[in-house]
């Protein structure tokens, strides 16, 4: 694997991931509170969103400049075939919101864990499609970037319940809180341009109404 195909690898895995994270946490937003985890259908819930998930990820390609071979990395994933979500996943994906325990499945902590779920995942989405698109070659302009890695939140964050008018704007604030200082400071060693890249693509995103 030559390297340039490897960071594109990188790259593409780490958008899959918390999109994996955002269809979990949707099934069971999207199922109604207080079914049994071992229930809810995954693939009933890609099958009804099958639109939004093809525009995620049209849009995550063309952010990413992606091939079709990174591209086809979210078959080997499998987040969009049915499988079980357990409460540990829910765990996983929230970060360990919850003890672990037997009780982890009452409904209560089900729902702390898909509201902090959310949030973790659309936070690391963002970092992931800002990486993507800074360092994506050849380089686009980012104002024609940043509307796709707009659209690509609103339509995560609605899948995952958030479909306010504010749910951009919210992960937008938890991403620059989280991820920016770690990428801009000058300890950081992130090379200067994709610094450069990564603080142009925070301002436009601020100017945003």
């Amino acid at each position: 694997m030559t390297k340039g195909r490897g960071k594109t690898e990188r790259l593409g895995r780490e958008v899959f991931g918390p999109l994996g994270g955002i269809v979990e946490i949707g099934s069971v937003v999207d199922a109604g509170g207080g079914r049994p985890l071992s229930t809810i259908s995954v693939s009933d819930f890609t099958a009804r969103h099958r639109d939004e998930l093809n525009r995620i990820l049209a849009a995550v390609r063309d952010i990413g400049g992606f091939p079709p071979e990174t591209m086809r990395i979210v078959d080997d994933l499998g987040w969009h075939r049915d499988h079980a979500i357990t409460a540990a996943s829910l765990l996983l994906w929230s970060g360990g919101v919850e003890a672990y325990s037997p009780l982890l499945e009452q409904p209560e902590s089900v729902r702390r864990m898909l509201r902090a779920g959310a949030d973790i995942q659309l936070v690391n989405l963002m970092h992931a499609l800002v990486g993507a698109a800074a360092q994506r070659i050849p380089h686009r302009d980012p104002e024609d970037l940043v509307p796709l890695i707009v659209a690509v939140i609103d339509i995560a964050a609605a899948l995952v319940g958030l479909g306010h008018a504010t749910a951009v704007r919210d992960v937008f604030r938890m991403w620059r809180v989280a991820y920016l200082p770690g990428v801009l400071m000058p300890s950081s060693t992130t090379p200067a341009a994709i610094k450069q890249r990564f603080r142009t693509f925070a301002h436009i995103l601020d100017a945003r109404d």
